[in-house]
């Protein structure tokens, strides 16, 4: 009999929700319940603002986990991943993490990953930030034809080689012999050497050097930008999430969960759930539940139990029935030709019919085909259906020119007797004896007697002699 337990929190409707931040934005993600779990009581609902600022994220989902002795599902449901990566299922059948475009890991894609530059001071000084990717500065048509580029601040710095002359950042060409007079000196770059301070941007406007601080850094430029505490809630700790460039506990925003509701974070999200003996929607309020609801209606299939046990609904096969009970059991065999060819049909179950007394006392059983044949063993007699029994158990239970062997009446002197020798039968046994004019060993042979088997073996007594002739007759 196969047994399968709904975990409780499928059955009582608890949902657990996961909110996921990402900043700034205006707008909020609906809750939808994850496909498969047909409960009309999963939570489902608006997360809620709070005065910490607005709230950004991708849609959050209810997760909810299913437990079974077959045990299937989705390893990418809930995704095991962090932000900014994808999830899929290998030919293996195990989840893989995978960063997405223009994203690098945060230590590995469990933790989840990160832009790999989001201004261009994180870039090494001959590459500038670029869609939050660090690309060489100095590039095919970063300067125009035959000009060097030089990488100065993440900038491209294009001059004519020697020997040439003409716009650097359009074309060079190769001097000619006419004297001609030298072209004005470009005007000075503003921002070279850079006047800002650590970690600020320096760009050329109107001929003057203007200083910013880059995204996510703050301060005054003019002296040193800092970077803030975050931008994502990957770069804080996993009980925390990225909100207005702070790490906070998402569990802290007021009315975040429903009365009576608990919530806890996983993975900067914070979750809400109706706590264990609860039940409801987790995002409005949880109350008290009935044990026996879990089974009211019965979450189990056709032709099963439903009980409670630990707070747990258990589903199981009716007697005689085989399947899965949560998705229904049905019987194992309506007839023999349900079974395998050495069993039979009973009580809807395949069985061996030899173990129900299908054939007779002492007899053989045997199935073939789904039929049951019964024979009486070798030297028995008698109906295998009812009884088999034995010729005789005992010698008298024959003849008393008979005995007994093997369960079987015999003559007891086929083969018991030596060469030449007579056999009779007295009460069962054999007794060998040499015919008249014969003498020998009967159990071994006899032969015609010899006027020299009078001395042999010797008659007479101790150191006396015997010879052949005539005694005579005492007087």
């Amino acid at each position: 009999m196969r047994v399968v337990v709904l975990s409780l929190a499928v059955l009582l409707g608890s949902a657990v929700a996961q909110h996921s931040f990402r900043f700034p934005s205006s707008t909020l993600s609906q809750i939808r319940p994850i496909a498969g779990f047909p409960d009309s009581r999963i939570a489902s609902g608006p997360v809620r603002s709070s005065g910490l600022g607005p709230i950004r994220g991708s849609s959050s989902q209810v997760g909810l986990r299913q437990s079974s002795a077959s045990g299937s599902g989705d390893p990418c449901r809930p995704t095991p991943c962090g932000p900014n990566t994808s999830c899929s299922v290998n030919a293996r059948g195990i989840a893989q993490c995978k960063c997405l475009d223009n994203f690098v890991p945060d230590g590995n894609t469990i933790n989840g990953c990160k832009p790999q530059c989001v201004s261009d001071f994180e870039c090494p000084d001959d590459y500038r930030c670029r869609q939050t990717k660090c690309e060489r500065v100095c590039v095919p048509g970063a300067c125009g034809l035959n000009a060097d580029c030089d990488a100065r601040n993440h900038r491209a710095v294009c001059t004519c080689p020697k020997g040439y002359a003409g716009s650097p950042e359009v074309s060079c060409n190769k001097n000619l012999p006419v004297v001609r007079a030298n072209p004005p000196a470009p005007p000075p770059d503003p921002c070279f050497p850079s006047p800002c301070g650590d970690g600020a941007e320096c760009r050329e406007r109107d001929g003057r050097a203007v200083c910013t601080c880059p995204y996510a850094y703050e301060g005054d430029p003019l002296t040193r930008c800092t970077r803030v505490e975050c931008v994502e809630s990957s770069e804080c700790p996993t009980n925390q999430a990225c909100q207005q460039q702070k790490c906070i506990n998402p569990c802290t925003i007021p009315d975040i969960c429903g009365r009576g509701s608990e919530c806890t974070v996983r993975n900067h999200q914070p979750v809400c759930s109706c706590g264990r003996g609860f039940t409801g929607d987790p995002f409005v309020a949880c109350r008290r539940f009935d044990p026996q609801e879990l089974c009211q209606p019965s979450p189990c299939g056709a032709n099963t139990n439903c009980r409670v046990e630990n707070d747990r609904a258990v589903c199981s096969c009716i007697d005689n029935y085989i399947g899965n009970p949560l998705e229904g059991c049905r019987a194992e065999c309506v007839s023999d030709r349900d079974c395998p060819g050495d069993r039979t049909c009973r009580d809807n179950r395949c069985v061996n019919p030899c173990a129900y007394n299908a054939c007779g006392e002492n007899s053989y059983c045997d199935v073939r085909n789904n039929r049951v044949t019964c024979t009486c063993p070798q030297f028995f007699q008698g109906d295998p259906h009812s009884r088999c029994f034995a010729e005789c158990t005992e010698h008298d239970d024959c003849s008393s020119s008979q005995a007994c062997f093997e369960l079987r009446c015999i003559d007891p002197c086929v083969g018991a007797c030596g060469t030449g020798a007579d056999c009779k039968v007295e009460n069962h046994k054999p007794i060998c004896s040499c015919p008249k004019g014969f003498t020998g060993h009967p159990f071994e042979s006899c032969r015609p007697f010899t006027e020299a088997d009078l001395c042999n073996p010797n008659p007479c007594g101790t150191g006396a002699d015997c010879t052949l002739g005539f005694i005579p007759l005492m007087a």
